[in-house]
This record gives C-alpha cells, structure tokens and sequence, in this order.
C-alpha cells in the first residue's frame, strides 16, 4: 500500500504514515499525494489499525506544502490537476473512519498546514512553524486554507494570517487553538505514539459512532446535531464492547463497596 515517497510504519495498533521527501523539505507533488490518500483509505478497512499518524521525514519538515513545480506554465493546467488531488486526499484524511494525528515536526507551509489541518487531531515539535503562506507569493490557498482555517481559529486572525502569509510559531497556534499540544521536539514522536496508543485502546466501533457524530452534526443546526447523537449513541450501547464496559464499571463499582 505504501510506496517510497509515503513509507509505513506499524506501532502496535497505530499506524505511522511518514511523507518521504526530505530532498524537497516533503513537498507533495501529485502522485505523492495520491498515494497518501490511498493509504489513508486503505488503512480504513484495516482492523488490526485503530489509529493513524501523519509526519514528515528529515526532521526539519512536516511538509513545505504543494510542488511549485506543478502550479507554473501556461494556463497553470498542471496546477489545476495537483489541487484537485489536494481537494480528494484531504476529503479522504478529514472523512476517515479512524482518527487521524498529525505530528508537525518543522515547518508546515501552506499545503502542509492545509494537510495538518484535515487531520482530527494536530500534535507539533516546539520549533515547528505553520502557515498559509501563499499570498507572499502573491497568490492565494487552493486546498482548504481558506475555508479551514477559520473554522479553527477566531476570523480575525484567520483573515490576518491569511492576508499576510505570516508564519505562525507552534507556542501561539497552540495558544489560538490550532494545535492540540505543542512538545519539546525529541518527544514530539513519543508523545504522538502514546497519545495515538491511548485512544487505540477504545472500542473501535464506539470510536467510529463517535467521529460520525462530531462529522456528521459540526456543520448542521444543533437540534439535527443532536439527533444524529442519539441515534448514534443507542448503536454504540448495544454494541458488545459497551455492554462489557458496563459490566466492568459495575464489577468494579461493586467491589469497592465490599
């Protein structure tokens, strides 16, 4: 499933998708991308995966973003065929059936912040760097910054960092809430790992009810919202693993009275 430009690694139950292309601080061209989204999808009928991490090789990049190489000659046709794998890779990652972490090591440039931000979850190095830093070269995001971005962080700043093509240091994306945690670099791996090992550890089919339902009710009116929970919620309980959650608590709550 994995070929040389996305290598493969499997940490228990967590499967650790590495971007190799160090020689281009992991710029993804179009068949790279491609195959990441392959993989991704791939790794959801997978049952021995309950999680999956994306990182960059080399150390000093998560990813540069997309290959300039590609948005440039006549009529930019080329470019227009590499957003348009951006646009289905990042559907794939964002519409995955099992969460999926980003770990920023280095710099996350324009497509690499696209890319981080698709994912559930997004962990980062304390020296890493973020940003959608398109309009320095005087042309704008084409694989989600414009509308992400926003989502995640207050408007004001989306437009300010978006207008300005400002980088954004990992201590104030985790302040703005871009980030979920910003680690020292030497534990940015481990501290993935464990994080990624901890939700492994749930009921696969109560992890998937659960994303469905944050997925399925983040951009429609509560009440709709709210009735895809319940709905959800009853599968989830008459699941085998959440009838064996209960009668643990039960057990344990028994014998700590006794």
């Amino acid at each position: 499933m994995a070929g040389q430009t996305i290598l493969r690694r499997d940490e228990g139950a967590v499967a650790v998708l590495t971007i190799n292309r160090p020689q281009t601080m992991n710029a993804l061209n179009t068949a790279t991308l491609r195959l990441l989204g392959e993989c991704i999808e791939g790794l959801g009928g997978e049952d021995g995966v309950r999680v999956i991490v994306v990182t960059g090789a080399g150390g000093k990049a998560f990813s540069a973003g997309g290959d300039m190489n590609e948005m440039r000659g006549p009529g930019a046709a080329g470019g227009a065929e590499s957003l348009e794998a951006w646009r289905q890779t990042l559907e794939r990652i964002e519409g995955s059936v099992k969460p999926v972490i980003a770990a920023i090591n280095g710099y996350a440039y324009g497509g690499g912040t696209e890319l981080a931000m698709a994912c559930h979850i997004r962990v980062a190095g304390d020296s890493a760097k973020l940003g959608q830093t398109e309009m320095v070269h005087d042309h704008i995001p084409g694989s989600g910054g414009t509308q992400r971005l926003p989502r995640l962080i207050p408007l004001g700043l989306a437009y300010e960092y978006l207008l300005t093509g400002d980088p954004i240091e990992a201590p104030e994306a985790l302040r703005m809430g871009l980030l979920n945690h910003v680690w020292p670099d030497a534990e940015l791996m481990p501290r993935t790992l464990e994080l990624a090992a901890r939700i492994a550890e749930r009921s696969p089919e109560a992890v998937r009810y659960l994303m469905e339902a944050v997925r399925g009710g983040r951009d429609a009116p509560l009440e709709a919202g709210l009735g895809l929970e319940i709905e959800l919620a009853i599968r989830s309980l008459r699941s085998a693993d959440a009838q064996a959650g209960l009668d643990d608590f039960f057990k344990k709550k028994k014998k700590a009275r006794t």
